[in-house]
């Protein structure tokens, strides 16, 4: 026989120790709790204030962005045509054909120019295209379209070159 009893079914439970019960307390109406629901209050008031000034400046900078965008697209507008120009300046050697580094949005092209003996390029949005219609239109295999290479610094170097060479020009012609 065993000298352990075992626990019957109407015996008392085991009293619950003060430090085990605080776990399981549910806080009542105290100030304590008063001044944290009024500090919770006044936070939210706040954070919502400070969400809707943020908001405020988002609209106001996406005003500005938006504006920078309208004054970058005239700008870019003005070269196009600028660059429809000149290229009607240089029919016999300039040449226009679908752009294939351009991936991220379709219906770019690039113009070559070759003026002083230079080559010269650009990309042409597809808005802007309309403005090249009088440019011969090259398959990007064509040598024609072949790209010398140069970059934007060489590409304007060529470019003072070629205007100092006409000024030149037209000095030693009206000097005559």
């Amino acid at each position: 026989m065993s000298t352990t009893t075992k626990p019957t079914g109407n015996q008392d439970p085991e009293p619950v120790r003060p430090w085990f019960a605080r776990l399981f307390r549910r806080p009542g109406p105290t100030p304590d709790h008063e001044a944290g629901l009024q500090f919770l209050s006044e936070f939210t008031l706040r954070m919502a204030g400070d969400l809707q000034q943020a908001q405020q400046e988002a609209v106001r900078w996406k005003r500005h962005a938006d504006d920078f965008a309208h004054e970058r697209d005239g700008a870019y507008r003005e070269r196009a045509h600028l660059l429809a120009w000149l290229a009607a300046l240089h029919p016999a050697t300039t040449v226009i054909t679908p752009a294939r580094d351009v991936t991220d949005e379709d219906g770019w092209h690039l113009l070559y120019i070759v003026a002083g003996g230079w080559q010269m390029s650009w990309h042409i949005s597809p808005r802007d295209l309309p403005l090249f219609r009088h440019v011969e239109l090259v398959d990007p295999a064509d040598p024609q379209a072949e790209w010398d290479g140069h970059g934007t610094e060489q590409k304007y170097e060529r470019m003072r070159q070629h205007v100092r060479l006409l000024a030149l020009e037209q000095l030693e012609a009206r000097s005559a």
